[in-house]
């Protein structure tokens, strides 16, 4: 029994190796045109995510899964409008209609390109990356011109998911298990869009505050896969 216990945990720590951190990154950021400086839109307006096809790995079908993309999908568009109104300009959901949007404004859009549920069992009972989540998301931010046409000003890929943590058995019982099995009960799809909508302001606010512009408040940081 010791020696299963043994092996168990070494391979654990070799999972822990291989795994990445509970964190979102972004994958790649693109600003148009390229010599025009970005400023302090008057307003932003957000649009509650699309799903690509074949994006979704998820134990639900059906009612239950049309109830689970909208739950993501309205997630991510309020994290977006409680962050992009905190740290940028005031945000809000774009309203059934474009033809009063702000001249000058944001729109921001996108869609999930990966969603993987994961198991919160095996995040549960083994942690270390096992049963972990994925989300990966395309985002672009358009300004409103004239005639209500919108110009292309910011692609944002982001990727990430959750954490390698010890789970229970790796943990013990007055050790790392019990604080594995509250983090795997509060990770999930919607932890994953709470620091998806943070790396999306964060990009924008880096390069607001590169381009001179006046924020609100601390610029943000994104993460980025180191090279």
């Amino acid at each position: 029994m010791k020696k299963l216990l043994s092996n168990l945990s070494g391979a654990l720590v070799v999972v822990l190796l291989l795994s990445g951190c509970s964190s979102v990154s972004v994958m790649e950021s693109q600003f148009y045109p390229t010599e025009k400086k970005l400023s302090i839109p008057p307003k932003i307006y957000v649009k509650p995510y699309t799903f690509a096809e074949g994006s979704l790995r998820v134990d639900r079908e059906g009612e239950k899964l049309q109830t689970f993309q909208n739950d993501v999908s309205d997630q991510i568009a309020e994290r977006l409008v409680h962050r992009l109104t905190k740290h940028i300009a005031p945000a809000t959901i774009l309203p059934g209609s474009d033809s009063k949007l702000l001249k000058q404004s944001w729109v921001v859009e996108g869609e999930f390109t990966k969603i993987n549920q994961g198991s919160r069992a095996l995040r549960s009972i083994l942690g270390f990356g096992l049963g972990g989540t994925k989300m990966e998301t395309t985002t672009r931010v358009y300004r409103v011109g004239t005639a209500k046409k919108r110009e292309l000003v910011a692609l944002i890929r982001t990727s990430g998911g959750s954490n390698a943590e010890p789970g229970a058995i790796a943990g013990g019982v007055f050790g790392a298990g019990p604080r594995g099995i509250l983090r795997a009960a509060t990770s999930g799809v919607s932890p994953d869009s709470r620091r998806t909508a943070r790396m999306i302001t964060a990009t924008l606010s880096e390069r607001l505050a590169a381009d001179g512009a006046s924020l609100p408040g601390p610029v943000l940081r994104a993460k980025r896969p180191q090279k």
